[in-house]
């Protein structure tokens, strides 16, 4: 029978781990030149910026690749596409001509006393069925 070797393995905190590896970053990116050095922090400027412009749903699969489509044929950002989607629905709902509690069924998750579900003629057969697939 071989011999165990109990060696004592160092155990690093996730979060520990993470500011060690800021700080590596921090000092690799020190040794560039200026120029760089300055591309990086305009870089992570803008990122920050955008963050108060950035939300995640989920949707499902049809729906993102319908998005994607009628995006690419038009030639605009899908994000615009949206938001144009978006602010006609905010439109319709203020005006009374959306009732969300015809498409209202209880949940039966804690968080959510409700969740909507769509009529069939919103969503094609054919697009129905890959979503539940995914």
């Amino acid at each position: 029978m071989p011999e165990k070797s109990f060696e004592r393995r160092p155990i690093l905190d996730p979060i520990v781990a993470d500011l060690l590896a800021g700080m590596e970053q921090k000092q690799a990116e020190a040794q560039l030149p200026r120029r760089q050095r300055e591309k990086k922090i305009r870089e992570r400027q803008k990122i920050r910026a955008r963050r108060d412009q950035r939300a995640t749903y989920d949707l499902p699969p049809f729906l993102r690749q319908r998005v994607k489509s009628l995006a690419e044929e038009h030639s605009v950002p899908a994000s615009q596409l949206v938001t144009l989607a978006l602010l006609q629905f905010f439109e319709a709902y203020d005006q009374g001509q959306v009732d969300l509690s015809e498409l209202k069924q209880p949940s039966r998750s804690p968080r959510y006393d409700w969740n909507l579900v769509f009529p069939d003629k919103w969503i094609k057969p054919e697009e129905r069925k890959r979503s539940k697939k995914a």
